[in-house]
């Protein structure tokens, strides 16, 4: 059946079975894809059905349809018009892994991080109540998602206002670890209460058409009946008490309920909920029995006995942060470590079997984290916030007004920090050096190798005395030959010289040394001298590295994986230049824009960061050298 549908129009031609053989084809067409590209599989498994009724009852191409979280898109991508182009899936130049406005007219809006198809969802609905637009506005959200508090916020608005947004609850009591909290048992609590929600489309039913020779007193009793039963089997419901109809729950994986469930909603002029209980992985049983890992795998093929072979991470800065984690909690029992929904993806899994009782998984709730982390540091614990760039971004106010003004002793462990493979502008971690720098108060460090993290993660728990990042990015935990970290005490804002050079100074930052080492062996002859630091804090800098660098003619190349504006780069070209306006300052970092997607090889090449790339700038500041002492001489 999937040959036969190109576009979402094709769907409405075809018979239920015909549908149900669409939703089998689209499974296959899934698992043979995402095992070539690598990608979010048991989310999309999950919404098979659930796409297709949607797409079968309303026009995407008017209708605004919003995925929250972009991730359980892929279905939505198929049924418009881009299966053809999965091969290209998460890659540089293909097929987006969320939604993308760009790449179809079906995307309404990009969609990366979990918890705003509410409020985006909310403000299209006002926009198109005022210029009385009838189309409908449906977002597709997780219960995971429900666990971010914008949802409520926006829930808060759609029922002030009355907003006609449809929402689709997606429920499979997953986010990505499986969903904690009570938010999470309250769902569980709707679910069991299926009895109450059939007998109540029955007397709505009946209600709504007003079946003849019923009159008022009858349809008077049949509601009174129907809040008899609902205090009967649900004591109290969240969403109905707020003003907003709550439809379900009903069966995600039945394309006959689905479709006439959303017929019976769709263009209501008032607030629905429609909450559909799916199966994450639904289809193929590797992935229904560990949906976890199946949620984003490697593009790796199918093993013989058709289980997937899921990316391997004992060698990432992840599993190593979790380990080193470990081993200091092990002696130190002050240490809590918390993580917002990333359990497996930020290393803790381990951590979280030896001590359940330090460790807290607050949900998709950033700014919850950040400040539950400041609490527990009043009261004298050592909170480590295991969480990725992108979504630490998400509670930069609790960074500035809580943690800032306190100076409160927390670390920050910061994974994929720097460019971030497969993913795309929604979850490049280039911005963390730039919006810490701006927190008084705040020190930041940049480990250059996996046994230097370490060093400083052990240093920062002993040494906690206001608020610390440790950033590192999503790649293999490598050592440096030529760099023994370990050689080197911590001191709070200086640096390391790993090679001395009387004609350049080449200032790396994290873990970028690796790939300065590879590139000054290809150029170092003729007598020309290198010299290496290793800039270890991206705050404090110490005054004494401005004095240095300050104190000479050598130019000077820093090497930054993160964006310019706000960053170490600009930080010591403008004091460095301040003090000594004959300096020549070059630097390699993220431009101002957003990365797109490819693999962390691919961005660093695009960056220049790579070995290569820094190659071709220190060969052109070799030029400018030679050129500089023919012209003096």
């Amino acid at each position: 059946m999937l040959e036969q549908v190109n576009l979402p129009g094709d769907i409405k031609k075809l018979s239920l079975s015909e549908l149900n053989q669409l939703a089998a084809d689209i499974r296959d067409f899934l698992i043979s894809s995402v095992t070539k590209t690598g990608g979010h599989l048991s989310p999309n498994l999950g919404v098979v059905e659930l796409t297709i009724a949607l797409h079968y009852v309303f026009d995407a191409s008017h209708d605004d349809i919003i995925w929250d979280v972009g991730h359980q898109s892929y279905v939505h991508k198929i049924l418009t018009g881009r299966k053809n182009l999965f091969d290209t899936l998460r890659k540089r130049g293909g097929l987006k892994g969320y939604p993308w406005p760009q790449e179809s007219l079906y995307d309404p809006v990009h969609t990366g991080h979990s918890s705003t198809s509410l409020s985006i969802a909310s403000g299209m609905a006002k926009s198109k109540q005022l210029g009385r637009i009838s189309t409908n506005t449906i977002a597709v959200i997780g219960d995971g998602s429900f666990t971010g508090g914008l949802a409520y916020e926006a829930l808060n608005t759609i029922a002030h206002d009355n907003l006609p947004v449809i929402v689709i609850l997606n429920d499979n009591g997953m986010c990505i670890s499986r969903n904690v909290g009570g938010i999470a048992k309250y769902f569980m609590k709707l679910q069991s209460s299926r009895s109450y929600f059939h007998l109540k489309r029955i007397l709505e039913a009946i209600m709504l058409h007003k079946i003849p020779l019923v009159g008022k007193p009858v349809v008077s009793l049949l509601y009174r009946i129907k809040e008899s039963i609902k205090s009967f089997f649900l004591k109290k419901n969240f969403f109905e008490d707020m003003g907003i109809s709550y439809y379900g729950p009903i069966d995600g994986h039945d394309i006959k309920v689905l479709i006439e469930t959303f017929r019976e909603v769709k263009d209501i002029s008032k607030p629905i909920i429609v909450h559909v209980v799916t199966k994450k992985g639904k289809g193929f049983k590797p992935s229904e029995d560990n949906p976890v890992h199946y949620h984003g795998i490697s593009p790796i093929s199918l093993n013989g006995d058709s289980s997937i072979p899921i990316e391997k991470e004992e060698k990432s800065y992840s599993f190593f942060f979790g380990k080193i984690l470990c081993k200091l909690a092990q002696k130190d029992p002050s240490i809590i470590a918390i993580t917002a929904a990333m359990k497996s993806g930020t290393g803790l899994k381990e951590f979280s079997e030896k001590f359940p009782d330090r460790f807290i998984d607050v949900g998709i709730a950033e700014q919850h984290a950040v400040d539950f982390a400041f609490g527990l540091s009043l009261k004298g614990k050592k909170p480590v916030v295991a969480i990725y760039s992108t979504f630490l971004q998400r509670g930069f106010d609790q960074l500035i007004h809580d943690i800032g003004i306190a100076r409160a002793k927390v670390l920050f462990c910061i994974d994929r920090a720097g460019l971030v493979p497969a993913d795309g502008e929604t979850h490049q971690g280039i911005f963390d050096i730039s919006y810490l720098r701006l927190v008084p108060g705040f020190t930041i460090m940049l480990p250059a190798c996996r046994s230097e993290m370490e060093i400083m993660i052990e240093y920062a728990i002993n040494n906690l005395n206001g608020p610390v990042a440790i950033r590192y990015p999503k790649d293999e935990a490598t050592e440096i030959q030529e760099y023994r970290a370990g050689k080197y005490p911590i001191v709070i804002g200086e640096w390391v010289t790993v090679k001395k050079g009387k004609d350049l100074i080449i200032v790396s930052t994290g873990t970028l040394l690796k790939e300065a080492i590879k590139a000054i062996k290809s150029v170092e002859k003729n007598n020309f001298q290198i010299e290496v630091l290793n800039l270890r804090f991206a705050k404090p800098i110490s005054y004494n590295i401005i004095e240095y660098l300050s104190g000479d003619d050598r130019p000077i190349l820093i090497l930054e994986e993160g964006i310019f504006v706000g960053g170490v780069s600009e930080y010591i070209a403008l004091e460095v230049l301040r003090r000594n306006r004959r300096k020549k300052v070059e630097y390699i970092v993220i431009p101002e824009e957003y990365p797109s997607t490819g693999s962390r090889k691919e961005l660093l090449e695009q960056y220049g960061l790579d070995a290569t790339g820094i190659e071709r700038k220190i060969k052109n500041l070799i030029k400018w050298i030679s050129d500089s002492r023919l012209s003096a001489g």
